[in-house]
């Protein structure tokens, strides 16, 4: 099969190895579109705390199933009975309640996180949270090949998500971005007749905002400094006012729009170390932040003043990555038409153009960039 592997940082090479074997337990897709996120850009420019070498990356993952490996009904009785035994550890024995769900040709969604099903953080459905996390594109392969190889574990706690007909791959890409929105409004308990700011207009930001807006969000409020952002966040007119902090001062329009009461809620999808800070001078009193992307900083670092969470009671929230459970809930906004990604859907390349695809991320030259098969 064709895959791009990232053999060392901004050394991603798109060649010929084997298709993955697919063993007991184990689901092999054909992949149809994986979304290019830029985690996956960090990962080819500078790695990643998970990230191990030689990777394909790429973790916003749809496919149809090419096989799916089951074990017989002889077979699982002889292999219970040496797991009982001690013969076999806990991957002795296939669960197969999941596995026999899936056929060949139905059209999956992968949720990215492998986890162990096992830990308190997982039996709380915070799986995201696991102990024991692996995660596709990181320490599994992912994405950016023509066959994914879904371990046992992962099929067995439920990572594979079936797509409606009428979705299509690539809408069905933005599934696991979308779960990330989930994760963090969750901790944000937006509620109706609130005001939302929201620091990027790319696609977390957009998606943030269709996500508030079915919360109830009576105002959203987008500070964009890149013009190319902003000119298309206005266009996809998903937020009530537009503040370039370029050009106008920033906190005096959102203390107009709030009258001098700040922001119910802030979420930062950008790593500028600034939007944080004029988040949290921005946030209302008692009012909630969510800490939703990393943050990088410059080698002249915002110094952040974290006092004013003492002062106004802000309540922070850390929002990373998202659960199995987030990853359907996704889908079915998706499909149910509650939220519509039709209008994100941006650039779309072959797997051969994939460098070219991660620059165009790291350079925000598109909205959104899908790798299509």
């Amino acid at each position: 099969m064709k895959a791009a592997v990232l053999e060392s940082l901004k050394n991603i090479k798109v060649k010929e190895i084997e298709t993955p074997e697919c063993r007991e337990g184990e689901v092999l897709l054909e992949l149809k579109a994986c979304g290019i996120c830029r985690t996956d850009m960090k990962c080819f420019t500078r790695g990643q705390r998970d990230l191990k070498m030689p990777r394909i990356l790429g973790h916003e993952i749809t496919g149809t199933v090419a096989r799916v490996e089951t074990v017989g009904k002889k077979e699982k009785a002889e292999k219970a009975e040496k797991t009982k035994n001690g013969t076999y550890g806990l991957d002795g024995l296939s669960k197969s309640k999941e596995l026999e769900k899936i056929k060949t040709g139905d059209r999956l969604q992968v949720s990215p996180g492998i986890t162990c099903g096992e830990c308190d953080y997982c039996l709380q459905g915070r799986d995201n949270l696991c102990n024991h996390l692996r995660i596709m594109g990181f320490n599994y392969n992912g994405g950016f090949a023509q066959y994914l190889l879904v371990p046992a574990r992962g099929v067995e706690n439920g990572v594979l998500n079936k797509i409606p007909p009428h979705l299509s791959f690539k809408e069905a890409s933005m599934t696991e971005p979308l779960a990330c929105c989930i994760n963090m409004q969750e901790s944000l308990q937006i509620e109706p007749g609130n005001t939302v700011l929201i620091f990027g207009g790319g696609r977390l930001g957009i998606l943030n905002a269709k996500l508030a807006r079915t919360k109830g969000a009576e105002k959203i409020i987008l500070i964009e400094p890149e013009e190319k952002r902003f000119l298309g966040a206005k266009e996809a007119k998903e937020f009530d006012y537009y503040i370039n902090p370029l050009k106008t001062d920033a906190l005096g329009d959102v203390m107009k729009i709030t009258k001098h009461k700040g922001a119910d809620v802030v979420i930062p999808c950008c790593p500028d170390p600034e939007a944080f800070n004029s988040g949290l001078q921005m946030a209302a009193k008692r009012g909630s932040l969510g800490y939703f992307s990393g943050i990088t900083p410059a080698d002249n670092s915002t110094q952040i003043d974290i006092n004013l969470i003492h002062y106004k009671e802000i309540y922070v929230s850390g929002g990373y990555g998202c659960s199995i459970n987030h990853n359907k809930t996704a889908l079915e906004l998706l499909a149910s038409g509650t939220i519509k990604v039709k209008d994100m859907l941006g650039r779309t390349i072959g797997l051969d153009e994939i460098e070219k695809g991660l620059h165009m991320v790291e350079n925000m030259t598109e909205l959104s960039v899908t790798v299509l098969y």
